[in-house]
C-alpha cells in the first residue's frame, strides 16, 4: 500500500514494453499510457499511507510531498506527441526511479534508486534528441559518463562512511574524518546530478541536444530529485565539513551561469545556463537549510521554488516545442506571428527573471530570505547579483520577441498540446505569485 504510486508507474513501464511486442503499437494507446501512469501515481498520493518496509523503504509526509512535485513536473513530457513505446518505457522508468528515490530508507536503496532513475534518462536523451544522430549520441555519452562518475563517487563515499560508522543511515553522533570525507564525496555526486558549477560540464550539451520536452523534464523533475538527493546526504551528518561550502558554491554557480547565458545564441543552450543558475539558488537554499538545523521553513522555501520552477521551465521549453524555434535569430519578431504564444512566453521569462509579483519573484525572495536568516549575507548578495544579471538575457529575449524585425523564416508551429501546456504553465507561474504564503505553508507541512 505504501508504494501505490510506484506500482502504478511500474505497471506503466510493463504496459509500454507489452505494447512494444506488437508489430505496430497503436500510437493513441502509447500516448494514453504515457500520460495516465504518472497521472495515476499523482492521484494515488492522497491514498498512500505512511509506513516502513525496513530497511529499504520509508514513506512519510515528506516523501509524499516530494513525489507530488516530481510527478506533477513530469506530466508535461507525457504529452509529447511523437513518443513511441520505447520512449514511453524509458520515461516511465525514470519517473519510477524518482519515486523510489523519495522513499529510499537507507544508502544502498538511495543508490539503486539513483541508478534506476539515471540509466533510462541517458537512453532517453540519445533516442529523443534533435539534430544529427552523432550529436545526440555525443550528448548522451557525456551524460552517461557524468552519471557514472557521480555513481562512483557515491559508492566510494558510502564505503568510507560505512567503514567508520557501520551505519547505512544518519549518524546520531559526530563522526571522524574518514566518514566526513565519505559524506563529502556523496554530496559531490549529488552536485553532479544537480548540474552546479564546477560539476556542470555535461549540462549545456545535454540540454541542447535533447528535444525541448525532454530538456524541460530534465530541468524540473530530475532537478527536484537531485535536490532531494543532496538533502538526504546532508541529513547523514548535520555537522558535515562540506556543509558551510554549499551556500558559497550555490551562489558562485548561479553567478557563473548568469554570465555565461549572456553570450548564448542557441535558445536551448541559453535556457540550460538559466537552469544552472536556478540550480545554484537551490543549492544556496539547501546550504541555508543545513545551517539552520534543517529548518522546516527553509525546506518549504526549497519545495516552493521547485514547484514554481516546474511551471516556468516546462513552459519555456514547451514554447520551443510548440514553435520549433531554436535560435534567437528565429525568435526575432515572433510576436507578430503568434501574439498569444509570445505573450505567454514573455510572462514565463518575467517569472524566470524574478520580476514581481510573479511566482519566480516569490520563490527567489523566499530562498534569499532564508539565506539572510541563516546569517549568510555574502552568498545572498552574490545570488542577488546573479538574479540582476539574469534580467539581461531574459529581457533580451523579450526584446527579440517584440521589438526586433524578423530576419528569417520561423519553423512551422507544433501541435495543440504543446500550446496549451505553455498557456497553463504561464498561468500557474503567475498564480503562484498571488498566493505565496498559503502555498509556502502547505509546502512546509510536507517537511514537518
Amino acid at each position: 500500500m505504501i508504494l501505490l504510486p510506484q506500482a502504478a508507474l511500474a505497471g506503466g513501464v510493463l504496459g509500454a514494453l507489452g505494447l512494444g511486442l506488437l508489430r505496430r503499437p497503436p500510437a493513441l494507446a502509447v500516448r494514453a499510457l504515457t500520460f495516465l501512469a504518472p497521472l495515476a501515481a499523482l492521484l494515488l498520493l492522497p491514498m498512500t499511507p505512511a509506513g516502513l518496509l525496513p530497511p529499504l523503504i520509508a514513506v512519510d509526509i515528506k516523501c509524499l510531498g516530494w513525489q507530488l512535485v516530481i510527478y506533477a513536473a513530469a506530466l508535461p513530457l507525457a504529452l509529447r506527441s511523437s513518443a513511441d513505446d520505447v520512449e514511453a518505457a524509458l520515461f516511465l522508468g525514470v519517473v519510477l526511479g524518482m519515486g523510489l528515490l523519495t522513499a529510499a530508507g537507507n544508502l544502498p536503496m538511495l543508490f539503486l534508486a539513483l541508478e534506476f532513475m539515471s540509466l533510462p534518462a541517458y537512453l532517453l536523451v540519445a533516442r529523443a534528441g534533435t539534430g544529427e544522430g552523432g550529436r545526440r549520441l555525443e550528448a548522451a555519452v557525456k551524460y552517461f559518463f557524468a552519471g557514472a562518475l557521480a555513481g562512483g563517487l557515491f559508492l566510494l563515499g558510502m564505503a568510507l562512511y560505512y567503514s567508520q560508522t557501520h551505519l547505512l543511515g544518519p549518524s546520531p553522533r559526530p563522526v571522524g574524518l574518514l566518514a566526513q570525507g565519505g559524506v563529502t564525496l556523496m554530496a559531490a555526486a549529488a552536485l553532479f546530478k544537480i548540474g552546479a558549477a564546477p560539476l556542470h560540464w555535461w549540462l549545456p550539451d545535454v540540454y541542447e541536444a535533447a528535444v525541448p520536452e525532454v530538456t524541460g523534464f530534465l530541468s524540473t523533475a530530475m532537478k527536484a530529485a537531485a535536490v532531494l538527493f543532496l538533502m538526504r546526504v546532508v541529513q547523514l551528518v548535520p555537522s558535515a565539513n562540506f556543509a558551510p561550502l554549499l551556500p558559497w558554491l550555490g551562489a558562485a554557480s548561479s553567478l557563473f551561469a548568469a554570465v555565461m547565458a549572456l553570450r548564448q545564441e542557441s535558445l536551448q543552450r541559453l535556457l540550460a545556463y538559466s537552469s544552472m543558475a536556478h540550480a545554484g539558488l537551490l543549492v544556496l537554499g539547501v546550504g541555508a537549510w543545513a545551517r539552520m538545523g534543517q529548518s522546516p521553513v527553509a525546506a518549504a522555501a526549497i519545495l516552493f521554488y521547485l514547484g514554481a520552477y516546474a511551471f516556468m521551465s516546462n513552459g519555456t521549453f514547451g514554447f520551443l516545442a510548440a514553435t520549433g524555434l531554436r535560435t534567437r535569430a528565429q525568435l526575432k519578431g515572433y510576436a507578430r506571428r503568434q501574439p498569444g504564444l509570445a505573450l505567454a512566453f514573455a510572462a514565463l521569462l518575467f517569472c524566470l527573471g524574478g520580476v514581481p509579483p510573479t511566482g519566480g519573484f516569490v520563490a527567489k525572495l523566499l530562498v534569499l530570505w532564508q539565506a539572510v536568516a541563516a546569517e549568510l549575507p555574502g552568498p545572498a548578495v552574490l545570488a542577488a547579483l546573479s538574479a540582476l544579471i539574469s534580467l539581461g538575457y531574459y529581457l533580451g529575449l523579450v526584446r527579440d520577441l517584440y521589438f526586433e524585425e524578423p530576419v528569417m523564416e520561423s519553423p512551422a508551429p507544433g501541435g495543440a498540446c504543446a500550446r496549451i501546456l505553455v498557456l497553463v504553465c504561464a498561468f500557474g507561474a503567475l498564480a503562484l505569485g498571488a498566493a505565496p504564503l498559503l502555498l509556502k505553508d502547505l509546502a512546509g507541512g510536507f517537511w514537518r
